[in-house]
């Protein structure tokens, strides 16, 4: 009965995950109360993910990836590698992805895909290479990379622990290395011929000389005495003249969806309409038009004065702002600036701005003074995609913060103490060392992520003692039949690179863990390979932007959609897979 209940949570939260609807952090507390609530395991086993050395290394783990990022350390090194390759896209993709598997194998991999974003974007522009070209080979990079240390990413540290936790030994921090260098090397021959091949090409028009910018949708309001009111949508010749298309016409509370061309526009109307920002500006200009959230949010006379720009942001995952509106947290008088329109997935948001639930990975385009769009992008979770200058909080103090984050790694590849201790170490002396303020420590945390792996470790825990883990293990060892722990290792990758690409990776490794090892025990070998065959495969899931943050990071600005990843990234997952799955037995024989 047990089994049942717990197979039944399972399947829920794999169902929740999958669907996006209720936020990742929030399902995995649902699974804690759930299985508190029912007795599938006591009060101190539903909380003891909070505890786990895995959740704790990879809280530490931000912070000293945070540490990097705010003292600038890598920006030197970040510009001389990217100089390398303006010759051409080719040289472009393998230097862009070897340089995010340098920084991802010790930095957090959204780190490093932050951090080397708004470079790709200006060696692209720089090079006549459009940014779809370059950015998803910027995030799988980062994955590869992830996958070649242990600290690289959080399923191989928390595969790690979950090792630990059931077999009583672990890994040391370069056993990924060699795989992981094997699977980089075929990543990156692989992406820059035959996989760039399946790159979209989405050419943009231009906003300013510093960056590609998509076509957007704005609302705009007919004023009264318009050159197009009281005309039809064809009469206004607003696309023959303006390039704008009319995608919805909101009047009082009625909105007319995609309306027809002979629909009459009438003064006071909202228009949604699509096309380059830069005209959108000057409508008011050129046809009697205002851009809503300029006249409900009118600048502040002083700013008059100063340079104003339109610049596109990106939300990154620790910004407060995800799941929120910009009229709950009043974005305009708060910050400074107006949000003139919104790209999600590929394409514009076709709805008042103000109404819009943000979410990670939306590209708003913003109007402002430059000290308030740096401000937002130190301060609030945001990262600029324009060519502006955020010079580093703590430059000075780069040297310091690499060699904490070298000194943490030696004390845990020496065995002179586990990564837990070595990791919380260093992210004392970057607070202490003044890399980075105690603030920007706590704010550096993704406390979702800590929280759904928390939340999710007592489901583990319920799996084991209810036995649904040993029956699913041996469901599988049924399965393949006769053949071995070969054909059983090769399901168990290629499942959970299913799983990855359509929930998180770190749920993926925790609801795995239980069957892997009872995989292992049923068929009498050693369980290292089966969970380093899950850290693998949850760190390299390309044929989803769901599966991995840096994947959806590059969604918005790269203008892509969900199938771009499927074209471009299920060739690789296939060699992935195949790699792994014959490499893994002979680097560490069941």
């Amino acid at each position: 009965m047990d089994a049942l209940l717990v197979l039944f949570i399972l399947s829920v939260s794999i169902l929740l995950f999958a669907s996006n609807r209720i936020r990742v952090d929030l399902v995995s507390l649902m699974i804690l109360l759930a299985l508190g609530i029912t007795g599938l395991v006591t009060p101190a086993e539903a909380f003891s993910g909070f505890s786990n050395p895995a959740v704790i290394t990879v809280a530490a783990m931000f912070i000293l990836s945070s540490g990097l990022t705010h003292t600038g350390a890598l920006q030197p090194l970040t510009s001389r590698l990217l100089e390398i390759s303006r010759q051409s896209e080719q040289r472009m993709v393998i230097t862009i992805m070897l340089t995010s598997a340098l920084f991802s194998a010790f930095i957090n991999n959204i780190a490093a895909t932050a951090l080397l974003m708004p470079l790709t974007i200006e060696m692209g522009k720089k090079g006549n290479v459009n940014p779809s070209k370059l950015l998803i080979p910027l995030a799988f990079g980062s994955l590869l990379g992830g996958v070649c240390t242990l600290i690289g990413t959080p399923p191989n540290l928390l595969a790690n622990a979950l090792l630990m936790q059931h077999a009583g030994t672990s890994f040391s921090m370069f056993d990924f290395t060699p795989l992981g260098i094997v699977l980089l090397i075929a990543g990156v021959l692989y992406m820059s011929t035959f996989g760039r091949r399946f790159l979209p090409e989405r050419k943009t028009g231009t906003l300013t000389s510093a960056y590609q910018v998509k076509a957007y949708i704005a609302e705009v309001e007919v004023l009264p005495g318009a050159a197009i009111a009281n005309k039809t949508i064809a009469a206004s010749r607003l696309e023959e003249n303006h390039a704008l298309k009319v995608r919805a016409i909101l009047r009082g509370r009625q909105k007319f969806p995609f309306p027809h061309r002979n629909r009459k526009i009438l003064a006071g109307d909202i228009l949604f309409v699509e096309g380059n920002p830069k005209t959108i500006l000057q409508l008011h200009r050129a046809e009697g038009l205002q851009v809503v959230p300029e006249k409900e949010y009118p600048k502040d006379p002083h700013r008059e004065r100063e340079d104003v720009l339109v610049i596109e942001a990106s939300l990154t995952p620790t910004s407060e702002m995800v799941g929120k509106t910009l009229r709950e947290v009043k974005f305009a008088e708060t910050y400074g600036l107006t949000v003139l329109a919104i790209w999600r997935s590929g394409a514009p948001v076709v709805r008042k701005v103000d109404h819009v639930i943000l979410r990670f990975g939306d590209v708003l385009l913003l109007q402002g003074t430059h000290d308030h769009v740096v401000h937002l992008s130190k301060n609030h979770g945001f990262l600029l995609l324009g060519d502006i200058e955020t010079s580093p909080y703590r430059p000075h103090r780069g040297p310091a913060s690499i060699a904490i984050l070298a000194g943490a790694i030696l004390l845990a590849t020496g065995g002179i103490m586990p990564i837990m201790l070595s990791a919380t170490l260093g992210a004392l002396l970057m607070v202490l060392s003044r890399c980075l303020s105690i603030k920007d420590a706590y704010e550096s945390i993704d406390w979702s992520i800590i929280l759904l792996i928390a939340g999710t470790l007592p489901l583990g825990i319920a799996m084991e003692s209810s036995g649904l883990a040993a029956k699913i293990a041996g469901f599988l060892i049924q399965f393949s039949g006769t053949l071995g722990p070969w054909p059983v290792l090769s399901i168990l990758i290629f499942l959970t690179i299913l799983l990855t690409a359509i929930m998180s990776n770190a749920a993926t490794v925790v609801l795995l863990a239980p069957i892997a090892y009872s995989t292992a025990i049923s068929l009498n070998v050693d369980p290292k390979p089966f969970f380093m065959g899950i850290a693998l495969a949850a760190s390299i899931c390309f044929i989803s932007p769901i599966g991995h943050q840096s994947n959806a990071l590059v969604m918005g600005p790269g203008g892509y959609r969900f199938s771009d990843y499927t074209r471009s990234g299920m060739g690789l997952n296939l060699i992935c897979w195949a790699l792994a799955s014959l490499l893994i037995p002979v680097l560490f024989p069941f």
